[in-house]
């Protein structure tokens, strides 16, 4: 058992080496992402008449709807080694389970995702000072939503890849899933503003992971009041994890013909 798992965190620690070469660049990315939004919907978006308080909601929501993002190079870099030169195969000869090791591919991709969304919070803080309050914040609350969200689209990613059979078919990946799940997902509203709205699309929308997430995350920051139960959030994003990593390893070993 002890070598099983040395060997899944092997693999995990791999994918976090790999994406350490470019974390400085994210992390640059990062900081125009924030700032870009923080100026447009904290010190222009009021003039038209958003409440003041829609700069800090806007910056949480880019938690997830980053990682979100990052399924689309995760699903390119997969699907190219599949159909290529398949070094994904070499990870399947080591002494552990197949769907053990490609598991442990999306867990890597979550570590690795962990280690620069983290700062989206402190950088936040410090942009926007007295405008961004967290008198309600929860740090085991963040720290278990944070969690599950990467560990959640790590595994997305991996479904995603799943899906996609060849190259040429990585385009319709953001026009068909990320982009309107990214649009559907809470971003620039919460679950109860479209509830409110409509019953049916309030309904439908609690089949978005990307809009439990972003539930998920602001009621840790900003308080219960005005998002969907915390609990209830996490508990349908463990069953995404659970979904996408069953189908999404279950795919990939059948187009890997491994056993």
């Amino acid at each position: 058992m002890k070598n099983l798992i040395y060997t899944f965190w092997q693999i995990v620690f791999r994918e976090v080496v790999i994406f350490r070469k470019v974390i400085v660049s994210k992390i640059i990315d990062l900081l125009i992402m924030i700032s870009a939004n923080i100026i447009v919907f904290t010190y222009l978006m009021p003039s038209f008449g958003l409440k003041s308080n829609y700069g800090p909601f806007i910056v949480i929501g880019l938690i997830p709807a980053i990682a979100l993002f990052e399924a689309i190079p995760r699903t390119s870099t997969l699907v190219m080694d599949i159909t290529g030169s398949k070094k994904i195969s070499y990870l399947l000869t080591l002494p552990m389970p197949s769907f053990m090791s490609i598991g442990a591919i999306a867990m890597g991709w979550a570590s690795s995702s962990f280690l620069y969304t983290i700062f989206i919070l402190p950088i936040a803080k410090i942009f926007l000072f007295n405008k961004f309050d967290l008198s309600n914040f929860s740090f085991i609350k963040f720290l278990i939503s944070f969690t599950s969200i990467q560990i959640m689209l790590g595994f997305f990613s991996l479904f995603l890849a799943s899906l996609i059979k060849d190259m040429k078919y990585m385009s319709w990946i953001w026009a068909r899933i990320v982009n309107p799940l990214f649009m559907l997902g809470g971003f620039f509203y919460s679950w109860h503003s479209i509830y409110a709205i409509s019953h049916i699309a309030g309904t439908i929308n609690l089949f978005n992971p990307i809009m439990l997430s972003t539930e998920a995350i602001r009621a840790a920051v900003f308080g219960q009041s005005g998002y969907l139960p915390f609990w209830l959030s996490i508990s349908a994003i463990w069953i995404f994890i659970f979904i996408f990593s069953t189908f999404g390893i279950m795919k990939i070993k059948k187009r890997l013909d491994c056993v």
